[in-house]
């Protein structure tokens, strides 16, 4: 009669004293005892029947921390290699356990008149199971290494315990019975229409089940489809109890069992497992309100969209409770799906992951739209207020007001990638869209939609969350607004959302926003261009940036005026088109970001047929770009640095064809840097290396006269070393480095036509970044900076020169310049050179040859340059004084000239568009597992301490405060 009374705190938990409560003792006990965890690996077999062991694993937890604090890798992998049946035994008693749960009536609400939990005893099993599986999975990774070494192996734990199908006996087979789908669609929900789909049959009869054993709607291999309705994918659902996979076989088509066509399997544990986790996810009174619940009381699972949206107008509502479930499930959802993260790179196309493919082939169609709407929804939906505080998030502090808005965003970035492992996924040989029921369900959904509602609050959605990025990096208050923790998912889900749907990449054109889109892009990669673990997003965003430039709308919109407001530290005068050029040369002149290169270049060149009224700056930085990357020690430190040097090459000549007059700054510019095409024209192996080489004994001089100078007055000899190797990097004449310290006595109009020093790369980084701590190694397999490039034509004319305009390019080697020349270096003989290249060239000691130099040299689109700087040159030489700006007559005459009769017709317009390669596949998978294991790092160590084979690891430095103590700890011996 006592049970119902509410409880009280002990007494020494009243006045405040450090006494365990009974449930934290019982833990201590668990962790440390011989009857709790260390009995797991002891030398007993466990029986089955012990149920009050084995009830400590769903009961004594309270929170996912809990689990994995008290149950580490080391116990669970201890009891895989010495007891492997005791661990067995845990993972089909917690099974067993869920799979009693879910379809008992009383489930998710507590039994009257006991102390039982029955919705944290479902989240425990999922938590223990989840704790157990990432080890049983690293197993299995190296079970499939050694077995590609050669060294055949026993049956491993995973094979026998997780995959493995039973057979059924015939005399032991249940009955069928039949359940009719008679339920209507819910209101406002599934109007996705699919004009492509046809009419599908009904879903096939449910089994009947078995008590104590229990069945899920989400059974694998048997999809069960609503009937097409007024053109609307009309989903119904099915009314009763559920079918257990247990008690419904699939038949089995393996050699072993042509003999017996009746044979017939039970799906193994992990099919059940992940039936009976998307079960959950659509379970009245555990992840969602019970309103939702069919009109027979024992039916709770249905199948419908969570949030208001895509697919749905109507919200079912939510509670910070169903979010935090939700959580928990998508969290074990994801491992169950994480065996990719025990599979290196070069196996990732062969490896099945079998979840993974149930969860985009085989589930039922009502299904597939009810996961993708639900995750598309809870991911992109506006931000609410603070409950019951009056208060939107958006406020300054209010994160430290109320807990429910950063456990909404641990849901959204849940969904999300989930999500976007489902659209990531590709079986090897499968072709694009439209391929039949083969291919993955949620790429295909995805390139259906087409209904401009759907399309504005998914883009709407993904600005409102870059918004609130770029104001989180901007803001004036530290610490007033928490980060977004999804920022690299949701660019992620853009790129995924116009590379997969054409109608919306359309829309998002059309919608003006394209430019909004882009300088969120160009600030997120200003603003986390300098952190080495933000570099994979700095290369996902370079190659959602070169997507967008691909289409003439985008590179259209560029003159317009920027409409966002930009941080001052980035701010450009001018239109977007000059804020693109200057910011893409202040990302090219950071050290570690060459594999950004290409697509930077390519976007540039894919919008230069359409740009018009380049600033002064703008050019500038173009034609500093172009000095960097055609310098010597840059051009011949990696076979494909030549194609940088092509692709900017293709954007002068765009602006002399398309846009000659309306942009007299960008071909002054050209005109005042034309011995840089001149002596590129002429380059080969030798006057490479001989400049390289010159470079090098400048700096030697200059370290050797910085020795003898005073130390308060110059740099030290490893500053200007380090200087000097930045400026040979970007291509810069080494006395100017040399003579720094009197930069200041230059004219001001000559010095930015040289890189700036002290924003030059350095060296060419590992190809791979990912966030967080971790660093995705280089794989030969892996792609490399211009592997998904297309080799460049061998000239960008298609009609030989006229003569002319053969005349004008001969009169360029006579043609005096406006700037004064370079310091020659001393005289080496060409076989000290040769020597020199069969050393190496660069960070990474590549050996070029003449053979490699005259194939690329040869194809370099230089002759519509050289025409024009040999037919505009003299125009301005006597106009345009040696220093300075130019003056309004040079630009008046740039503004009038024509170049239509020297130079032949203009080549078609052909944007280069993303192609996706095998190895850019598999980097971009890499990326999201890596998001994903650093996420799960952060938030409970999901798969820490475990050995990931998809990327490396790598541990971050600490900085700050952290990094102080650290060394005051270990200084005294602590540590």
């Amino acid at each position: 009669m006592f049970k119902n009374l509410p409880g009280f705190k002990s007494f020494p938990q009243a006045i405040g004293l450090p006494f365990l409560s009974t449930q934290e003792d019982a833990q201590l006990k668990f962790k440390s005892s011989e009857g709790g965890v260390k009995r797991l690996y002891s030398d007993e077999v466990i029986p089955v029947s012990d149920v009050a062991y084995w009830a400590q694993y769903y009961s004594l937890f309270n929170s996912a921390a809990d689990v994995y604090s008290l149950i580490s890798v080391q116990d669970v992998r201890q009891a895989l290699s010495s007891q492997p049946q005791n661990l067995a035994n845990l993972i089909l008693h917690l099974s067993h356990h869920l799979f009693t749960l879910l379809p008992s009536s009383q489930f998710p609400n507590s039994p009257v008149m006991t102390n039982q939990d029955l919705s944290k005893e479902a989240l425990n099993c999922l938590r223990v199971l989840g704790r157990i599986i990432v080890v049983v999975y690293e197993a299995e990774g190296d079970a499939r290494e050694r077995r590609a070494l050669g060294v055949v192996d026993e049956e491993t734990f995973a094979d026998k315990w997780l995959w493995s199908r039973q057979r059924i006996e015939k005399d032991h087979k249940q009955p069928n019975v039949s359940a009719e789908n008679g339920r209507p669609e819910e209101d406002g929900q599934f109007k996705i229409e699919d004009s492509d789909s046809e009419g599908e049959p009904e879903a096939e009869e449910l089994d009947e089940i078995d008590e104590g054993v229990r069945a899920f709607k989400a059974t694998i291999g048997r999809p069960a489809s609503a009937p097409k309705v007024d053109g609307q994918a009309t989903l119904t659902k099915a009314e009763g109890v559920s079918n257990d996979p247990l008690s419904q076989p699939t038949p089995d088509k393996d050699e072993d069992t042509l003999e017996d066509e009746d044979e017939e399997f039970v799906p193994c544990l992990v099919d059940r497992l992940f039936s009976c986790t998307v079960d959950l996810l659509f379970c009245a009174g555990f992840t969602l309100p019970e309103s939702v619940k069919g009109e027979n009381v024992a039916e709770k699972i249905n199948y419908v969209i969570w949030e208001k949206g895509v697919g749905s107008t109507v919200n079912v509502g939510s509670t910070a409770g169903f979010d935090h479930n939700k959580t928990e499930v998508l969290r074990f959802l994801l491992v169950l799906l994480s065996t990719t993260i025990y599979t290196p790179p070069h196996a990732l196309a062969t490896t099945p992951n079998p979840p993974l493919h149930n969860l985009t082939h085989s589930l039922e169609r009502r299904l597939i739209l009810s996961l993708l709407c639900s995750f598309l929804n809870t991911s992109l939906a506006p931000v609410k207020p603070a409950a019951g505080l009056g208060l939107g998030n958006h406020l300054p502090y209010n994160h430290l007001i109320s807990n429910s808005a950063e456990e909404r965003r641990t849901l959204v970035r849940a969904s999300m990638m989930v999500l976007l492992v489902a659209l990531d996924y590709q079986v090897e040989g499968e072709k694009g869209m439209g391929d039949g029921k083969e291919e993955n369900a949620f790429r295909y959904f995805v390139s259906k939609l087409h209904r401009k509602e759907d399309f504005s609050f998914i883009l709407d959605g993904i600005i409102g969350i870059l918004q609130e990025h770029n104001s989180v990096l901007n803001n004036y208050l530290p610490g007033s607004k928490t980060p977004i923790p999804y920022i690299l998912e949701t660019y992620m889900l853009l790129w995924r959302m116009i590379d997969l749907n054409k109608r919306f990449r359309q829309y998002v054109l059309d919608s003006g926003k394209a430019l909004d889109i882009m300088c969120y892009i160009l600030v997120t990669c200003l603003e986390l261009k300098d952190d080495p673990s933000n570099h994979g997003l700095l290369r996902l965003l370079s190659y959602l940036l070169q997507t967008l430039s691909a289409d003439q709308a985008f590179g259209s919109s560029l003159n317009q005026n920027i409409r966002l407001p930009i941080p001052s530290k980035w701010a450009v005068t001018g239109s977007a088109a000059d804020f693109l050029i200057v910011s893409i040369y202040s990302i090219a002149t950071t050290p570690g970001l060459n594999p950004l290169f290409p697509a930077l270049t390519i976007s540039i060149a894919n919008v230069a047929p359409f740009l018009t009224d380049i600033g002064v700056q703008a050019s500038t930085r173009l034609l500093q770009l172009f000095k960097a990357f055609s310098s010597p020690n840059f051009l011949l430190a990696d076979e494909g640095h030549p194609r940088l040097v092509y692709y900017l090459l293709e954007t002068f000549n765009s602006i002399l064809y398309h846009q000659l007059n309306r942009n007299p700054n960008l071909v002054y510019a050209i005109l005042r840097s034309h011995q840089d095409f001149q002596t590129l024209a002429t380059f080969t192996l030798v006057s490479g290396l001989r400049d390289i080489q010159r470079r090098k004994a400048l700096r030697a001089a200059a370290i050797e006269k910085n020795a003898g100078s005073s130390p308060g007055l110059h740099r030290t000899n490893s500053e200007l070393e380090m200087l000097a190797e930045k400026a040979a990097l970007l291509g810069q004449v080494d006395h100017d480095v040399d003579a720094e310290d009197d930069s200041s006595s230059r004219p001001a109009s000559r010095r930015p036509l040289s890189p700036s020093t002290e924003e030059a790369p350095e060296s060419d980084p590992q190809p791979f970044t990912t966030p967080g701590d971790l660093n995705v190694s280089s794989d030969p397999l892996a792609e490399s900076t211009q592997s998904a490039l297309p080799p460049p034509p061998m000239s960008v004319n298609t009609q030989p020169l006229s003569e002319k305009a053969r005349g004008k390019m001969r009169a360029t080697e006579s043609t005096t310049s406006l700037s004064s020349p370079t310091t020659e270096g001393p005289e080496i003989p060409d076989e000290e050179l040769m020597k020199v290249a069969q050393a190496g060239v660069g960070p990474n000691g590549y050996i070029p040859t003449q053979e490699w130099v005259s194939s690329w040299q040869k194809g370099l689109p230089l002759d519509p340059v050289l025409v024009a700087i040999s037919e505009l040159l003299p125009k301005i030489q006597e106009t345009q004084p040696r220093v300075g700006a130019p003056s309004s007559k040079v630009i008046n005459i740039l503004k009038g000239v024509s170049l239509s009769e020297v130079l032949p017709p203009a080549p078609p317009i052909v944007p280069r568009r993303f192609q996706w390669s095998p190895a850019s596949c598999v980097w971009l998978t890499s990326l999201l597992w890596g998001d994903i294991y650093v996420a799960g790092l952060t938030s409970i160590g999901i798969w820490r301490d475990t050995t990931v084979r998809l990327f490396g690891v790598k541990q971050a430095p600490v900085k700050g405060r952290g990094a102080q103590v650290g060394r005051v700890l270990k200084m005294i011996g602590v540590v």
